[in-house]
């Protein structure tokens, strides 16, 4: 158990049906077997994040394989540099599907995930019940300190003053997002002018870089799977909208999938 009290911080620790800490805050652990441990700042509303329908159109894709081959590089790289059992903990886990990916094939390590979307854990935890899932915000982890070997951010936003805490002594943290001209054909259909990706960082403080890469391929849509991916982005509302109905009614596009990765180590 990585997870702590996000009332108080305190260790979180098996209790009837649900977890509670020395304080007695307790969580109930809901039927598909996750908790919810978010607790919103004043003002902000109790049901954030992904919707249900985008959460559905994510899973939808990852099952015909868009992102298959961008798990299988993310997967050789933690089984070069995490080499002994130790805890991860995929931040922003979304429906779950890399944590399932890197469980199946690097089954000695623990796997935990959170996302402010419940429908999201809910849809991650019915897949999976070994993997612990809860419903939490990134930039507020109710995470014990130093209890982290990996952290994973996969196209998700986090604190970096949250990473460092949660991580243990020089534990790894591999950071993942979209390359310049990631689904760029999409772009071209729904922009005048479209305009790259901007580079992603390559130092980040408190942290020493370990090894960074990028990982490019063509991936070829039928038009159920091309809705299901403008679905599931921002591309559903973004771009001019007679443009979006046309790339709509596309019988066939191929994509550029291109990402890149960069996997750093929390100085000691």
């Amino acid at each position: 158990m990585i997870f702590s009290c996000p009332h108080c911080f305190e260790p979180l620790r098996p209790a009837n049906c649900g977890w509670d800490c020395e304080n007695q805050h307790s969580f109930d652990i809901a039927k598909e077997g996750y908790v919810n441990l978010f607790v919103p700042t004043k003002g902000q509303s109790k049901i954030a994040g992904d919707s249900a329908d985008m959460i559905q159109a994510r899973r939808t894709i990852h099952e015909a394989g868009l992102y298959e081959p961008l798990a299988a590089t993310l997967c050789d790289v933690i089984s070069e540099h995490i080499r002994k059992p130790t805890s991860v903990l995929d931040i922003g886990c979304g429906e779950g599907y890399y944590s399932r990916y890197f469980q199946e094939r690097i089954p000695t390590h623990g796997y935990y995930g959170i996302d402010i979307s419940k429908a999201a854990i809910k849809t991650a935890s019915k897949q999976n019940s070994t993997i612990q899932y809860a419903v939490a915000s990134a930039f507020r982890m109710p995470v014990e300190s130093g209890s982290v070997g990996l952290a994973t951010r996969i196209f998700a936003p986090s604190d970096d003053a949250e990473l460092l805490r949660v991580l243990s002594n020089e534990g790894q943290y591999l950071e993942v997002g979209p390359a310049p001209r990631h689904l760029w054909e999409l772009r071209e259909a729904l922009y005048d002018a479209p305009t790259p990706h901007a580079p992603h960082r390559v130092a980040l403080d408190g942290f020493d870089l370990v090894q960074h890469g990028q990982c490019h391929y063509p991936f070829d849509l039928r038009n159920d799977q091309l809705q299901q991916l403008i679905a599931a982005t921002p591309f559903a509302h973004k771009g001019h909208r007679e443009k979006r109905n046309s790339l709509l009614e596309r019988n066939q596009l191929t994509v550029t999938m291109a990402f890149e990765w960069r996997l750093f180590k929390k100085q000691p």
